[in-house]
């Protein structure tokens, strides 16, 4: 199969292409600047274009012939606009959802997948929690699928794959992780946390699923992409083993995280600012385990188990190498 990758040419983008051009598909990755040398697998055809303000003509061009597109890209939660946030996840994430169908349809493209989060997930599995109430950027990955699906009509396939926690590393590139790698040498012989968990993956196991959809996929699903799910100590614990150290844990009350939520809920109303998330949501979701089922994506998709350890001393040489971000902070 030909297919382009929007957003190709970043972390999850290497891993994907990889396994599609092992898999014998032809694989066009987009992004907004061209990869240095060695920065991108054997194989792949790279195009230097932001596909949300290029013409009809440059995205026509880019689309005919093409089997699949997988879209990558947009605005995650760390992203900061002006208030209400909802208005710039939109912008970033729904609107270019809108000609991308109008254009694919036209191209004869017949599959769509998309990147998406693992909290429209948690928000059917959890409906109590009123994720999408106060959390721009989960909200507009849901409308994003929504939209998506209304537009693809019958002719287009479209898969969401929401992604959690995801570990690994690409060439030459930093992660998104540092704040762990922080926090683990802050306190190298006792460490407090919360009683909270997450599904985790590894960057392949989202490159095997990505395939998987590309192959596969049929009608509109949402898939959730799991590994494993893993209490927070136990993800600690085993950036401390990449790191050579062994913290003990000790259970870490809500109170105090709530206290510092306040804090930055405030600092950011004053600035007129907001992020995806809202902070006292995280703090709170920090002390529940929020887990999911990978069974069923896993038999629909045809990706199985990774070493997660493996994934996260791979994280932690890339960071401690190029460098790391974490959550957005009003700096």
């Amino acid at each position: 199969m030909k297919i382009v990758m929007i957003g190709g040419t970043g972390f999850l983008g290497w891993f994907t292409t990889r396994e599609l051009v092992e898999r014998g598909h032809h694989v066009v990755a987009v992004g907004l600047e061209r990869p240095a040398p060695g920065l991108m697998p054997d194989g792949v055809e790279t195009v230097v274009m932001d596909t949300d303000v290029a013409s009809d003509e440059a995205m026509h061009r880019l689309l005919d012939g093409i089997d699949v597109v997988i879209h990558a890209a947009g605005a995650d939660g760390r992203a900061m606009f002006d208030s209400p946030a909802i208005d710039g996840f939109r912008q970033a994430n729904v609107e270019p959802m809108r000609r991308l169908l109008r254009i694919m349809r036209t191209c004869c493209v017949g599959r769509l997948v998309i990147f998406g989060s693992y909290y429209t997930a948690l928000d059917r599995v959890y409906p109590d929690l009123r994720i999408l109430v106060r959390n721009a950027y989960p909200r507009s990955r849901r409308e994003q699928a929504d939209l998506a699906f209304a537009l693809a009509g019958k002719d287009i396939a479209v898969a969401v794959l929401e992604l959690p926690y995801i570990f690994g590393a690409a060439p030459g590139r930093g992660t998104l992780w540092n704040f762990y790698i922080e926090a683990v040498r802050a306190h190298p012989d006792l460490m407090p946390v919360t009683s909270g968990g997450s599904a985790c993956v590894t960057a392949s196991q989202v490159a095997c699923a990505a395939a998987g959809a590309c192959e596969r996929v049929v009608g509109h699903r949402h898939y959730p992409i799991g590994g494993a799910n893993l209490p927070y100590a136990e993800i600690y614990r085993l950036f401390g083993d990449a790191l050579g150290l062994s913290p003990r844990f000790e259970p870490k009350g809500i109170d105090d995280a709530l206290a510092q939520a306040r804090v930055q809920r405030q600092r950011l109303t004053a600035a007129g600012r907001a992020t995806g998330y809202d902070p006292l949501d995280v703090a709170r979701w920090q002390a529940e385990l929020l887990y999911l089922d990978p069974i069923p994506a896993m038999e629909a998709l045809g990706y199985g188990p990774d070493d997660l350890g493996a994934a996260i001393r791979d994280t932690v040489r890339a960071t401690l190498a190029h460098g790391g971000q974490g959550p957005a902070r009003l700096d």
